[in-house]
């Protein structure tokens, strides 16, 4: 006779797994920051002119 379900053994390993997960995950000043895109220029003046 078993004394687990298998549903509350596969939500025991989900629980322990998202457990670990968030244990283990890096302080949120640690984190990398996603790279900024600089916005293209829009006026004609302003952007690079054609090499002579």
């Amino acid at each position: 006779m078993y004394l687990y379900s298998a549903d509350s053994i596969q939500a025991e390993i989900k629980y322990r797994q998202d457990r670990v997960k968030r244990d283990f995950q890096r302080p949120l000043w640690f984190r990398r920051k996603p790279k900024q895109q600089a916005p293209e220029p829009c006026a004609p003046e302003l952007r690079a002119r054609p090499a002579m």
